[in-house]
């Protein structure tokens, strides 16, 4: 466990050896959704496998700076400079690379910086007043609209049939035991709250990530949603310096394990590659 500045105790998975990596996980994951990734790397790295605020039962953060505040702990306290930033997670990291001298190289993977009107932040109130009524069946299906998650057909479906789904999906995943490591589907769906919360105290302010004056890895999948490339072709457009790799066939849930539908096959050479650097 490592503290925070403001005494809230963050949970590290570590594995490896070498130089450190910190990997910060996106929506509706958790640390260890990465952990086979972490294993294709551990071989030259210490991957620190961060689970942010929300999982593990700490209290979600209420905004983009207390996480930035969090990874700076994380990356005094393991003496990691190298940072791994997995959608929301990307944001966190890139500003954190905006705050401070902690961060040597950095890697952002799809962060949903919305530009205009390219993310949903209108269905937002609706999401919120879901979670507050403790529906969180339909907080959910309102979430698959907004981030688009899912294959197509699926977030075009009313919402109360995503809604009957997310309830199916809920009551099964109640009734699996916990492994070590894993959050509930439910808990995670309260996070989103604060997922979204850094979505939207950061929508339009992509200008100001060109201040990042490290080497930037930007990734994203061809196959992955149009808002999210459209960010990355934006960052890639500001950030000096900043290298573009598209992962041929890929989406969203690339980075994580298989079972998540994730491909960290296909994305560790490119990781290895970059931070060998």
């Amino acid at each position: 466990m490592i503290t925070s500045p403001d005494g809230t105790a963050l949970r590290v998975h570590s594995i490896g050896t070498g130089p450190g990596l910190v990997v910060v996980h996106g929506a509706m994951q958790s640390g260890t959704s990465q952990l086979e990734l972490a294993r294709l790397l551990a071989d030259t790295r210490t991957v620190h496998l961060l689970d942010r605020r929300g999982r593990g039962g700490s209290a979600p953060a209420p905004g983009t700076s207390t996480e930035v505040d969090d990874l700076r702990a994380v990356l005094v306290e393991t003496g990691a400079r190298d940072v791994l930033g997995i959608s929301s997670g990307a944001i966190i990291a890139a500003r954190t690379a905006l705050a401070g001298g902690e961060v040597r190289r950095l890697a952002l993977f799809e962060p949903p910086l919305a530009i205009g009107t390219s993310v949903r932040l209108d269905l937002l109130p609706l999401f919120d007043a879901a979670l507050d009524a403790g529906d969180v069946p339909r907080a959910m299906a309102i979430a698959m609209r907004l981030a688009e998650m899912g294959p197509p057909w699926m977030f075009r479906l009313p919402t109360a049939l995503l809604a009957a789904a997310s309830r199916r999906m809920l009551t099964a995943d109640d009734r699996t035991p916990l492994t070590a490591g894993r959050a509930h589907v439910r808990e995670l769906a309260h996070a989103l709250r604060a997922d979204f919360a850094i979505v939207r105290e950061n929508a339009d302010r992509l200008e100001e990530l060109a201040a990042i004056d490290v080497p930037t890895l930007l990734l994203d999948g061809t196959a992955t949603r149009p808002y999210l490339r459209a960010a990355v072709a934006g960052l890639a457009r500001v950030i000096p310096g900043a290298r573009h790799v598209e992962l041929v066939g890929l989406n969203h849930a690339a980075t994580q394990d298989r079972a998540e539908r994730g491909r960290p096959d296909l994305v560790a050479p490119v990781l290895r590659e970059f931070f060998a650097a």
